[in-house]
C-alpha cells in the first residue's frame, strides 16, 4: 500500500507540473513562470516588485503613452538599465569635448520623440515559440524596421530541463534584413542590431503580451 500510495502521488505531481507549465513565460535561464497579470502593461511596469523600469515610466509618462502601451499588441519593455546606457553613451560623448558636461532624461527629451518609444510596439502579437527561427519582419507603431527571431540555444552543462530552450530576439533592421548566417561584423552601419529578451510572453490584463528586453540593450538602439 506504501508503494501505492507514492507512486499515485508521483503521478499527480507530474499532472500537476504539466498543467502548470503548459502556458508559461519563459525566463533566460529557462525556468517558466506564471505568465498570467492581473495589472496592466503600464501598472505591471510601474509596480515591477524590483522596480526594474522605474524610468522607462518616466519616458512613457512623458510622452503620454500610456494608452499606447496598455493597448499595444506586443511591448518589448526596454529596462532602466537600458535607458541608462543610452544616458551613459550621451554623456560620455559630451565629456570628451567638456568635462564639466551633463546629459541627463530632460536632455535626452529634446534629442528623441514618442516614435523612439513606439518603436518597441509591434502592431502584432508575438509570442515566442510561434516566431520562425528565421529572422522575419514585424510592423511597430513608430514605421521603422524591425524584426523578430527565435533562436535555439545550446544545452548548458547542469541544465533543470533536457526540454530545447529558446531567446527571443528583436531585431532593429538597418538596411535589408540579414540573411541567415550573415557574418556581418557588429559595427558594420548596415548590421542588424539583435536585442535578446530576458523574459517573455507576460500577459497583461489589458490584452497583449509583454516581453522585457535584455539589460544589456541600448535604449533606442532601433
Amino acid at each position: 500500500m506504501k508503494t501505492k500510495s507514492i507512486y499515485l502521488l508521483a503521478c499527480a505531481l507530474a499532472l500537476t507540473c504539466f498543467f502548470s507549465c503548459k502556458k508559461s513565460s519563459y525566463l533566460t535561464d529557462g525556468g517558466l513562470s506564471d505568465p498570467k497579470s492581473s495589472l496592466s502593461t503600464y501598472d505591471y511596469l510601474k509596480q515591477h516588485k524590483y522596480h526594474l523600469f522605474d524610468t522607462l515610466i518616466m519616458v512613457i509618462d512623458h510622452y503620454n503613452l500610456k494608452e499606447e502601451v496598455n493597448g499595444a499588441a506586443t511591448f518589448f519593455a526596454p529596462t532602466n538599465y537600458s535607458i541608462n546606457k543610452y544616458l551613459k553613451v550621451k554623456r560620455d560623448s559630451i565629456l570628451q569635448e567638456d568635462e564639466n558636461g551633463k546629459y541627463t532624461l530632460d536632455d535626452m527629451y529634446k534629442d528623441i520623440t514618442a516614435d523612439s518609444l513606439r518603436i518597441y510596439m509591434v502592431k502584432s502579437r508575438v509570442e515566442l515559440m510561434t516566431t520562425p527561427e528565421q529572422a522575419a519582419m514585424a510592423n511597430n507603431a513608430a514605421n521603422t524596421k524591425t524584426a523578430i527571431q527565435r533562436i535555439l540555444q545550446p544545452k548548458a552543462s547542469g541544465a533543470w530541463s533536457s526540454a530545447p530552450i529558446y531567446y527571443l530576439y528583436y531585431i532593429r533592421v538597418r538596411g535589408a534584413l540579414d540573411p541567415p548566417g550573415s557574418t556581418l561584423p557588429a559595427d558594420d552601419p548596415t548590421s542588424d542590431i539583435k536585442a535578446q529578451c530576458q523574459t517573455t510572453g507576460i500577459e497583461p490584463s489589458t490584452g497583449g503580451v509583454l516581453h522585457v528586453l535584455n539589460n544589456q540593450h541600448t535604449f533606442i538602439r532601433f
